[in-house]
């Protein structure tokens, strides 16, 4: 599958599930309103391309050893999904195939992310920045029940 082709679905699929076509932003990603949040996706590579959906759980975060033993403790507990920090934001981002994309796994990567973002950010939160995805959500956000735990880690940690 090709990217563009990959984009027209994706285009679609997000008209499908949230009853409006998103417009790419200015780094030509999909700004995407789903479920009471905020999310965005991507489209990665011109042939096999990946289809990346993330949230910006911090924004405004300056890089510290503190910051990256965070992010450290929290890949090796999430699954399906992984943070990272860049540009003084941490994304919250999972990755799925374009080839393999379809209503179901893609509901299931935004919950996942949704939850993962939900379970992380107020830990890191008390290291600075915003939180943006948290003052993203609507009045309609509800998470999920499958929250996201972490053996020995708490949102108070």
């Amino acid at each position: 599958m090709r990217s563009d082709v990959a984009f027209i679905y994706v285009r679609e699929l997000l008209s499908s599930m949230t009853g409006e076509r998103p417009e790419p932003d200015h780094d030509g990603d999909l700004p995407v309103f789903f479920n009471g949040a905020a999310f965005y996706v991507r489209i990665i590579g011109a042939n096999d391309p990946l289809v990346q959906i993330f949230s910006v759980a911090i924004d405004a975060i300056d890089e510290s050893p503190e910051l990256h033993h965070q992010i450290n403790t929290i890949n090796r507990n999430l699954r399906f999904a992984r943070a990272f920090h860049v540009g003084q934001q941490v994304l919250i981002e999972s990755e799925i195939w374009a080839v393999d994309l379809n209503p179901a796994n893609f509901n299931h990567a935004c919950r996942n992310i949704a939850n993962a973002t939900d379970s992380i950010t107020p830990t890191l939160v008390e290291l600075g920045g915003t939180p943006r995805f948290e003052n993203s959500k609507s009045d309609e956000y509800v998470q999920s029940k499958s929250q996201m735990t972490f053996p020995g880690w708490s949102t108070v940690n």
